[in-house]
């Protein structure tokens, strides 16, 4: 089986979150719709552009997706 990997970081430190790949989607798909559906894109946070990113509804910077 295949799994997909999101890496959020929070106030408590990193997490992640695995998930099996959908049938139909490659892995690269399934990490674009998990991001589309789950996270917003802000360009600075506070006026502060170092905090721009996706972040879910929240707080979590999605930081990063791996395959497995």
């Amino acid at each position: 089986m295949k799994y997909i990997i999101i890496l959020l970081l929070g106030t408590s430190g990193l997490q992640e979150v695995k998930q099996l790949i959908l049938k139909d989607l490659s892995c690269t798909e399934h990490g674009e719709k998990w991001r589309l559906e789950n996270t917003e894109y802000h360009a600075s946070i506070d006026r502060n552009p170092k905090l721009q990113g996706n972040y879910t509804k929240d707080g979590k910077l999605l930081v990063g997706i791996i395959c497995e």
